[in-house]
């Protein structure tokens, strides 16, 4: 299976939902029945004073008592609790301060605090693991706002628009993708989502124009520099341009350099340009800690096909039989009939597939944020810390709800591919031997790159590999292999 065969367009699972948007208020009135009265006015100046003094956990304290105190009424309260949602994204404690976030924009209870709710949101969205169901497709998404500042208003566009071509709906998608400002970053996330559904209806040329004239552009965002250069890729492997996809993998290799992704990918590339060692290489690449968690059945196919095309027949099927080697326990499971998501080693791989990766960053990230909050128990004060707490294990329920939904999609994609990879590992140690009755002959393809000599003299020093790692140096190995084979 090649890489180029993936599906290109992104795909978004139905998470199941937990009502959390109504636990904030109904939880703040619960504890104000079980706390003294105090004087909430001199709560909220300290929150503000201790906050400007970036002093955030006695701020959040304070806050939370003037919330504690005050009405809903109070024109100041959902000040009190932007107080307190900013203090929790100060400590770290992001999943907190966006279902506050969340809160104060769903209300709508004071219109000028409603922006800044949303700019929070924008905030955390952009640069943490996030929920994507509960802040995007369940609010963002299907809510209407008016009266936002500009930049603020491009960022709820887009997301709206994406999640309608999502659904299917491109026609409604297109009316909120059209308000976004062309200076605003989100204009080109919009384009990216325009050229991928180009490519999704076998419209490659004007695809590829589109995406060539999004990177002339310097304010391109890094992710969508990253995403175009790979959409370009594939679809230069696609037909067959294999040079052209070596220059956008590199590219891409400079903006994610520890995507495992790309080696493989990248490997593919040269096996078909007649480059085997180089192949062979990329696939050694792989293998370095930072990639340990990446499973690729493919690997050993292409390893093998990587060794038969230099005529090393024993080398290729001792690369072939790596494969059941190690993932024999699984692929008989799944022969005699398991179901993926029974299969324990499938879960623990499927985890840090693409499609499961967000999902399981953002268990990661409640579980680190849930020891901040521990950290801050006793400065907090039991009733912050009890109502935090309780945001906290509902929000660990819905994470891991999403978590069980993606990976089944990726479960069974996994077990695809593993079956795939087998039988293409049988039909190659069939091939070995029917090769091995023919001769050392290369099999059809394109011609076999010369082996690169180490010259005696000069600048450049060469080491030998020693299984030692270097990140920087991981698209740089190469199998010094001899071609056996006789043309």
């Amino acid at each position: 299976m090649n890489p180029a065969s993936k599906e290109i367009m992104s795909r978004t699972a139905s998470y199941p939902l937990l009502a959390l948007s109504g636990i904030i208020i109904p939880l703040l009135l619960c504890c104000a029945c079980a706390t003294t009265p105090i004087q909430k006015d001199d709560a909220f100046s300290i929150a503000v004073e201790s906050f400007q003094d970036e002093s955030y956990v006695e701020g959040a304290r304070a806050a939370w008592q003037f919330v504690d105190a005050a009405d809903p009424d109070d024109p100041r309260y959902d000040r009190g609790l932007k107080l307190v949602a900013a203090a929790s994204e100060k400590l770290g404690m992001t999943f907190i301060a966006a279902m506050m976030y969340r809160q104060i924009a769903m209300e709508r209870r004071n219109m000028e605090v409603v922006p800044e709710a949303l700019y929070g949101l924008k905030r955390i969205v952009e640069t943490h693991p996030y929920s994507e169901d509960l802040l995007v497709t369940s609010f963002i998404a299907a809510e209407t706002f008016s009266e936002l500042p500009a930049d603020v208003r491009a960022f709820v566009n887009y997301h709206q628009g994406l999640d309608l071509v999502r659904r299917g709906s491109y026609e409604w998608a297109e009316q909120h993708f059209s308000q976004i400002p062309e200076t605003d970053p989100y204009f080109f996330e919009a384009e990216y989502v325009r050229a991928v559904r180009l490519v999704a209806d076998g419209d490659y040329p004007k695809a590829i124009q589109m995406l060539k004239k999004m990177l002339e552009e310097k304010g391109l965002s890094r992710r969508t520099r990253t995403n175009a250069h790979r959409t370009l890729a594939r679809l230069a492997f696609e037909e067959k341009r294999y040079k052209d996809a070596l220059l956008h993998f590199d590219m891409i290799r400079e903006l994610a350099p520890n995507d495992p992704d790309i080696l493989i990918e990248s490997a593919w590339t040269y096996f078909y340009l007649g480059d085997s060692r180089k192949t062979l290489g990329l696939l050694v690449a792989l293998d370095a800690p930072v990639h340990r968690r990446h499973i690729s059945p493919e690997r050993y196919l292409l390893e093998a096909l990587a060794l038969r095309r230099l005529c090393q027949f024993g080398a290729a099927r001792a690369a072939a039989t790596k494969l059941e080697r190690r993932y024999g326990e699984s692929i008989r499971k799944l022969s005699e009939g398991y179901l993926p998501s029974e299969i324990e080693e499938l879960q623990k791989s499927a985890r840090y597939l693409t499609g499961s990766r967000d999902s399981v960053l953002f268990v990661e990230s409640l579980n680190a944020e849930k020891k901040i909050l521990e950290y801050h128990q006793e400065e907090l004060g039991e009733s912050l810390y009890t109502f935090l707490n309780s945001m906290y294990q509902r929000g660990m329920e819905t994470a891991k709800a999403s978590v069980t939904a993606q990976m089944e999609d990726d479960l069974n994609q996994l077990a695809e591919e593993l079956l795939a990879s087998r039988e293409g590992v049988r039909l190659i140690i069939h091939e070995l031997g029917v090769s091995l009755l023919r001769g050392r002959r290369r099999p059809q393809g394109a011609a076999e790159k010369p082996a690169f000599e180490i010259p005696k003299t000069g600048q450049k020093v060469f080491y030998s590999f020693d299984s030692e790692y270097w990140t920087d140096e991981l698209d740089d190995l190469m199998v010094v292999a001899e071609d056996r084979c006789i043309d």
